[in-house]
């Protein structure tokens, strides 16, 4: 997706959030994430398939969401050789 394309989903996505009166915090608490988390889910910064899958549970179109970017979890870190 280009820029403008994930600009305008993460617009649609907050009006969306604001007719349906749900705060980032209470989806926050809803899917167990700092509400951090939630606004980097939002611009389309961090994306794990899991917690979007949480969120399409709660009800949000899927089409409103980002792609899933990078498996799930947190990202390993590199070993450094000895």
């Amino acid at each position: 997706m280009n820029d403008r394309q994930d600009t305008d989903r993460a617009a649609d996505l907050r009006a969306y959030l604001a007719k349906n009166s749900l705060s980032k915090k209470e989806l926050a608490k809803k899917v167990g994430v700092h509400p951090s988390m939630i606004s980097r889910i939002i611009s389309g910064e961090r994306a794990p398939a899991g917690r979007l899958e949480q969120l399409v549970a709660l009800g949000i179109p899927r089409e409103l969401l980002p792609e899933p970017n990078g498996p799930p979890g947190r990202p390993r870190r590199k070993r450094t050789a000895r």
